[in-house]
């Protein structure tokens, strides 16, 4: 059987019957995991892969190593709460049995899902990490992939060793014309050995499953959406084909909704990286809106971004363009957020789509047993 039938059969038979991921309901995708002690749901995205390509171009060309630094911190961080989130084991609450299966796990999981192939090699005594892969998102066209492929896969295992000091480096890309990605996680002392360019992350926080995100993101009828994913790709609107969901041949991949989060606190810190961040977003929905090819932003926006897990939305008929999402994905940091990835992506189709340039530049949020989130041009 060839490598990637082999890979898809086991993503079926491990991800998809268990039902680890539910793309059912409209505003909502959920990957459900079997925590110690309950069932964890967490809240998905699937995000375009070719907005992050975007942004890390862009904050790179912007401000260089502080723009790669953010980038990575912002991976890192994600990667490592992910984790947390997730529950998943670490070298102090498994034995090296149970450690080894899991990372196989997770391996496999991320070749079904963001890359052609994977190979992996643990030294747990020396808390080696080495992924090796073949079409990986992102840096497989930029050469970057500072958010997913270098900070999220070392957030991920500095959670698993319990040591917030373990960086990764990206020793070859295929976007940078290697045969393959190659990600080193290790002890500082370690990475030294093998690169002497990489990035450095320690402040990263631990976040549990609980009852607050569990009755934030808890999975609602909606009113205005009635797309789900599953329904869009029984329709032919999206394709799923060798474990890769794709949009007109564009790209898109799951991604726990921290993600936008950790990518806007880091970047608003560089000096006008907000206007930068918003920006490029804007540049992606006009994009995405040509994509497209029509122009009823009405009907576009809801179908389209409901059934990726973005809430139940919708336009709100007002003399200002207003566009709400109920069920918004909530985490601890939405009530300090500007939620500049969404305003610039809803500013770039809307001003697409009219001809004229509309920029969402206001915000509000109602927190009540969920989520709610309005801007407003």
């Amino acid at each position: 059987m060839p490598v990637k039938d082999r890979v898809v059969t086991w993503y079926i038979r491990n991800v998809i019957l268990p039902r680890r991921e539910i793309i059912d309901k409209p505003g909502f995708v959920i990957t459900s995991l079997s925590g110690e002690y309950h069932t964890i749901l967490l809240r998905d995205l699937f995000l375009p892969e070719l907005l992050f390509e975007l942004i890390e171009n862009n904050i790179v060309q912007q401000y260089d190593m502080k723009g790669r630094q953010a980038l990575y911190s912002a991976g890192k961080k994600f990667g490592y709460i992910y984790s947390s989130m997730s529950s998943f084991p670490t070298i102090q609450n498994s034995s090296k049995k149970e450690f080894s299966d899991f990372a196989y796990f997770l391996v496999r999981f991320v070749e079904g899902t963001y890359a052609q192939q994977a190979k992996h090699k643990l030294e747990l005594d020396k808390k080696i990490f080495t992924i090796s892969f073949d079409d990986y998102i992102i840096c497989r066209h930029n050469g970057i992939g500072h958010i997913m492929t270098e900070g999220g896969i070392t957030g991920i295992w500095s959670y698993a060793m319990q040591d917030k000091s373990i960086e990764g480096v990206q020793l070859e890309c295929q976007g940078r014309g290697n045969e393959r990605c190659i990600v080193l996680c290790a002890p500082e002392k370690i990475i030294k050995e093998r690169s002497n360019k990489f990035f450095r992350e320690q402040d990263l926080s631990d976040q549990k499953f609980d009852n607050i995100y569990k009755t934030m993101n808890a999975i609602r009828p909606t009113k205005y959406s009635s797309n789900s994913l599953k329904k869009l790709l029984n329709a032919g609107f999206f394709k799923f084909k060798r474990g890769v969901l794709s949009y007109k041949g564009h790209r898109f991949f799951a991604c726990d909704s921290y993600i936008l989060y950790f990518l806007e606190e880091e970047l608003i810190k560089l000096e006008n990286g907000e206007q930068i961040l918003f920006d490029t977003c804007f540049e992606y929905g006009k994009y995405l809106r040509e994509l497209y090819a029509g122009v009823d932003y009405q009907k576009f926006i809801p179908d389209f971004f409901s059934a990726l897990g973005f809430g139940d939305i919708f336009v709100i008929p007002s003399d200002e363009i207003k566009i709400a999402s109920i069920y918004y994905p909530w985490t601890h940091l939405s009530e300090k957020s500007k939620y500049v990835i969404l305003r610039g992506l809803m500013s770039g189709i809307v001003s697409s789509s009219l001809g004229k340039k509309i920029e969402f530049t206001k915000y509000n949020i109602s927190v009540k047993n969920y989520l709610t989130l309005t801007i407003i041009a």
